[in-house]
């Protein structure tokens, strides 16, 4: 019987694992403030990329056995802030049918004047409307609201369970995290399209074409083809960019910001390649949700 339902999964899965192996044995052994302070600090790139392969785990889940997709889930929810159906609701649900209309948009970057939000103020503002907006979404499909209620209470129960039994490392080695790392989502999503057009989906993402960003993000980089096809294995992705690239304009290439770079600057298309201003090709952005 096969377990996974694409065979890349399973080493960011055997990553995920071992990373929330080692925050157990840190909660249960540590009792430094100072080591586990340092714990935290060292974590945030690691767990940056968790939180990725939990966004693609709930637009394709990883097993075919729901169940086993339910015990990922807690570990997502526990690692990231982020847990069951969340990221189906808010945002395959959400952000991907509206992010043309940012009336709409679940992650909307610009204000109702119409102007583009700060940096900081949209991670605040998309950080903290989080829940609330997964919510209103789930009013419209009662399946997958009950599931990500039951399993947001299940995920704060077993936290609230962890800090009671150790309250310090409870404290900085889960419950610290899970709300810094739904704000720190919050603020990686900002340049994925805050001041792009909106007016088709080729010329409404940026695009990270950089071998390491994507290897640690299972490929978010190729944001446009995430976009245009929302239901494809983040392995197929590059494949994927790759046939649509003559349709992408050289403005929505970005390099990478920190620890990639010490800086952020603007690139365009690989050398050679033609771009466009935009396409009506007919396109397929049906989001998928997991089993």
């Amino acid at each position: 019987m096969q377990v996974f339902r694409y065979s890349e999964d399973r080493l960011p899965i055997a990553f995920v694992a071992l990373f929330f192996a080692c925050d157990v044995a840190v909660y249960a052994l540590v009792d430094s403030p100072v080591i586990l302070l340092a714990w935290v600090l060292l974590g945030i790139v690691p767990r940056g990329g968790v939180c990725a392969f939990n966004h693609h785990h709930q637009h394709l889940s990883v097993f075919r056995q729901p169940i086993l997709n339910r015990l990922l889930e807690l570990v997502y929810g526990l690692q990231t802030g982020i847990t069951s159906h969340g990221w189906v609701l808010h945002h395959s649900l959400g952000h991907h049918v509206n992010y043309l209309d940012q009336r709409l948009d679940e992650s909307r970057w610009r204000r109702s004047s119409g102007r583009t939000m700060r940096e900081a103020e949209y991670t605040l503002i998309v950080g903290a409307t989080a829940y609330p907006r997964a919510v209103r979404v789930a009013r419209r499909t009662a399946r997958y609201g009950r599931t990500f209620l039951a399993m947001t209470a299940l995920t704060l129960a077993i936290a609230g369970a962890l800090v009671a039994a150790r309250p310090l490392p409870g404290l900085l080695v889960f419950v610290g995290p899970m709300i810094g790392m739904l704000f720190f989502t919050a603020w990686a999503t900002y340049t994925h399209h805050a001041g792009k057009k909106t007016t088709s989906h080729f010329v409404a993402s940026n695009n990270i074409v950089h071998r390491g960003y994507n290897i640690l993000t299972g490929n978010l980089g190729y944001h446009t083809a995430h976009h245009y096809r929302p239901g494809v294995h983040w392995s197929r992705l590059p494949a994927l960019h790759a046939s649509i690239a003559h349709l992408i304009p050289a403005d929505c290439y970005l390099t990478p910001g920190l620890p990639w770079y010490f800086g952020q600057r603007v690139v365009g298309p690989p050398l050679g390649m033609p771009h466009a201003a935009g396409s009506s090709v007919a396109d397929d952005c049906r989001s998928t949700v997991p089993a």
